[in-house]
């Protein structure tokens, strides 16, 4: 897939100079899915929390095009709902018996055209997507 910016270490968007923790400044809004325009737009917001800087962005946005596949998998019974806005990690969802879950590639490693893009959500939910090209715009 072509992206304008990477995932490191499973929560940093990377693009540029700019380096966003999602896990930890972010907050998870929503998303928007048109079946029409095969297009799945992610929304983030800075977190209110006073760990987080005032200088940061607003807000992130990451819109996958040409969408050929979205997966949503439901959170987990008896976590707060609290924990529905936080991602725990961006990595890859595998339809292999070895892949338990969301996986992260290594630096090197070669990723599989038929993997799915994953984000797993600190409340079990798992949203996986695979499109041709995901693009992040960032809102100062």
């Amino acid at each position: 897939m072509n992206r304008n910016y990477e995932i490191v270490e499973g929560i940093y968007l990377v693009q540029g100079e700019d380096e966003l923790d999602l896990h930890n400044h972010f907050d998870f809004v929503g998303f928007d899915y048109s079946i029409a325009e095969r297009k799945l737009e992610l929304h983030w917001i800075r977190s209110d929390g006073d760990w987080v800087s005032r200088d940061m962005p607003q807000s992130v946005r990451i819109t996958f095009r040409q969408v050929s596949e979205f997966r949503f998998m439901p959170r987990e019974q008896g976590v707060p709902f609290t924990e529905d806005n936080c991602i725990n990690s961006i990595g890859y969802w595998v339809d292999e018996d070895w892949a338990e879950g969301v996986i992260m590639a290594e630096p090197n490693q070669k990723v599989e055209p038929q993997w799915l893009t994953a984000i797993d959500f600190m409340s079990g939910a798992v949203l996986a997507v695979q499109a041709e090209s995901a693009d992040a715009t960032v809102k100062a």
